[in-house]
């Protein structure tokens, strides 16, 4: 990882960025990520710009709900302070030009944003980047996040007390995910010999009144990766494919991408007690980690019914937890600060044309 660049103040930001940021997407709309950057500006009194009237979310977790959209849709022209370009449906750089003068940065929300090589002079914010497995070039990780309006909807939530003693578990069934399934086969059954395990899937306004109203919520994804960069068969038959999967660097034998999700951030937002598997023993890299059993119930792969008899044990610690949880999310992962890190990076790094 690159490390994170010094925080510049509100102030500095705000000069800095007075013509505006500019948000520009590549092969679809703009992305979750870049709408709740686009708040974070905002809410820094930041002028911002967007390619289209349109961004693809989750609805709980929408960013700029109630946003007129169109009144800032803008071409990309010369003359902003800064261009942030959304790569995440195409996982792979396009060069932007015509910018001189402008900071540029780039943006990859993809489910498999790890394999997305980069030129060493460009500045990239990856989602479900692992500090065990470095692509090269100057990559910072970023969160999935909270947007003002899943703040707005969980402030008011129910005492942890009252809620129902149950794990909400309303995992769709989709593509490489092998640690949901393998924790449908391992965890789950062992955690549902404790406590009901809620399966129902839900409509996006009745699954955010079950967050609201269940204790626990089972908020891990991710997917299992064995390096395949030493094996010559695929550099021989398939060198694309091979080319993908070069990593400068790998320090564990496997590792686990695509661990990020809406819903770890909207259970952490719920005041859930949210359960994860353990971020610093997985290497899932963060700006600001949240700490296991501080803000999250971790798992521990190589003792899964350890983990469900740890998390059992602290039950009376559930509901300090869980605020704190939320408390850590909102303070570290809410707009503003992460639109602060994001600016910051920007204004350290040389601008583009320099």
């Amino acid at each position: 990882m690159t490390p994170q660049a010094a925080i510049a103040s509100a102030d500095t930001l705000r000069n800095a960025f007075a013509k505006a940021v500019y948000f520009h997407a590549v092969g679809g709309p703009l992305t979750h990520n870049a709408g709740c950057l686009a708040e974070g500006a905002m809410d820094l009194g930041i002028p911002v710009k967007l390619c289209a009237p349109h961004l693809t979310s989750r609805p709980v977790s929408m960013p700029l709900k109630g946003v007129d959209l169109a009144a800032l849709v803008s071409k990309p022209t010369a003359g902003f302070a800064g261009y942030i370009i959304d790569i995440s449906h195409t996982n792979q750089f396009t060069p932007f030009e015509g910018i001189a003068g402008g900071h540029l940065a780039y943006l990859n929300q993809s489910d498999v944003a790890a394999f997305a090589g980069m030129p060493e002079d460009q500045l990239l914010f990856a989602a479900h980047e692992n500090a065990f497995a470095h692509k090269g070039g100057r990559r910072h990780p970023i969160a999935f996040g909270l947007s003002r309006g899943l703040i707005a909807a969980t402030e008011r939530r129910p005492p942890f007390q009252t809620r129902r003693r149950s794990a909400l578990r309303n995992f769709r069934a989709t593509l490489n995910q092998g640690v949901r399934a393998l924790l449908d086969m391992s965890y789950v059954p062992i955690l549902a010999r404790h406590m009901p395990v809620d399966r129902t899937t839900r409509a996006p306004d009745a699954y955010l009144e079950a967050l609201l109203n269940s204790a626990v919520s089972l908020a891990y994804g991710g997917d299992f990766y064995a390096p395949i960069m030493e094996n010559p068969w695929f550099a021989r038959n398939d060198p694309p494919l091979a080319a993908a999967h070069a990593f400068v660097q790998l320090k564990a034998p496997a590792v686990i991408f695509r661990w990020d999700s809406f819903r770890l951030w909207e259970s952490l937002a719920a005041g859930c007690l949210t359960v994860h598997l353990d971020f610093e023993k997985y290497g899932f890299a963060l700006p600001v980690k949240p700490v296991a059993w501080t803000h999250y119930a971790p798992i521990d792969l190589d003792n899964i019914a350890g983990s469900v008899e740890q998390l059992l044990d602290h039950e009376s610690d559930w509901p300090a937890i869980a605020e704190q949880g939320r408390a850590w999310a909102v303070e570290h992962y809410a707009p503003r600060p992460t639109a602060v890190r994001v600016l910051s990076a920007m204004l350290a790094h040389p601008r583009a044309g320099a």
